[in-house]
């Protein structure tokens, strides 16, 4: 449980330990310690069929799901994240680095530890993003080098629903070479941390939904500018988007690599504007407006 008295260190008790945060930078230091995932894990993983291995990216893939409305709800009201994470069952939380005992300790608490929560989420999708990473890889070595038959897999490659979600694609987007000059390089968002940038007056930036170049420009407002070179004017306050038909500037269905819910933008006017990934494939921006970042926000000199 959490002890929490404002201004005064915290404390959260996970199993037989008691853990103490003098402020939130030290909590979410340790939180991003949590995002790996542990050799013993990777060893049963390596024992998995590859029929294992699609099960297990399908469970992950919902419970992200989930995550994302969650985390997305949250940046319009901070406080649904605590009714929220109590509705959840716990047992879908990972014991690795022993989540669920966080988890549990956060939900002991009052709305005083929104934040808390909000960094424990997004610190536990990079943790399953993690872990998605490590299954496409062992997938795809599994397919590489089994030498079966084509009955065997023509259910696994032909499959709409696997097709459909993506789950362990070769499709999954790397800045090319043509991206990397040290000027230009992109880098890929902190899944569900928060960006902040300040736009000069007329200022243009690229800005890639997986694989696909947009545009932010600061003209009369904030402008939204997709791969077909549609102009979106962004509302003030919170912009979704994505696939899904509820997004306020919704991308091509025929895009399967851009996310239901891609991409918040949270604006602020003055051409100042928070950006947070919600993406399975990513959103990639100049490496010049992430390096700096403190605490998930940056801002641009």
């Amino acid at each position: 449980m959490f002890d929490f008295i404002l201004n005064k260190p915290i404390e959260l008790k996970v199993g037989d330990q008691i853990l103490k945060f003098s402020t939130l930078a030290d909590y979410e230091f340790c939180m991003s310690g949590r995002t790996a995932i542990p050799s013993s894990k990777i060893t049963d993983l390596v024992k998995f069929s590859t029929e294992q291995l699609k099960k297990e990216a399908r469970t992950i893939k919902d419970i992200e799901k989930r995550f994302v409305s969650i985390l997305s709800k949250s940046i319009e009201d901070p406080a649904s994240i605590n009714r929220a994470l109590r509705e959840l069952d716990p047992l879908i939380f990972s014991q690795d680095h022993s989540w669920r005992d966080i988890i549990s300790g956060l939900n002991n608490g009052d709305d005083a530890l929104n934040p808390y929560r909000r960094i424990a989420l997004v610190k536990y999708m990079q943790y399953l993003s993690s872990r998605q990473e490590i299954i496409k890889y062992l997938y795809n070595e599994k397919k590489q080098n089994y030498k079966v038959g084509a009955d065997t897999y023509s259910g696994m490659s032909e499959s709409a629903e696997f097709k459909e979600t993506l789950l362990l694609d070769n499709t999954v987007f790397e800045p090319g070479a043509q991206d990397l000059t040290k000027e230009n390089a992109f880098e890929r968002m902190p899944k569900g941390e928060a960006i902040t940038i300040i736009l000069a007056p007329t200022e243009e930036i690229d800005i890639l939904l997986s694989k696909h170049k947009c545009k932010l420009a600061a003209q009369n407002g904030i402008q939204f500018i997709d791969q077909a070179g549609r102009v979106y004017k962004l509302n003030k306050g919170r912009n979704l988007i994505g696939r899904d038909s509820v997004s306020n500037i919704m991308i091509e269905p025929s895009l399967r690599d851009v996310s239901r819910l891609h991409l918040v933008i949270e604006n602020f006017g003055d051409n100042t504007m928070q950006l947070t990934d919600l993406s399975s494939h990513g959103t990639y921006l100049s490496s010049k407006y992430l390096t700096s970042r403190t605490g998930g926000q940056t801002s641009k000199s």
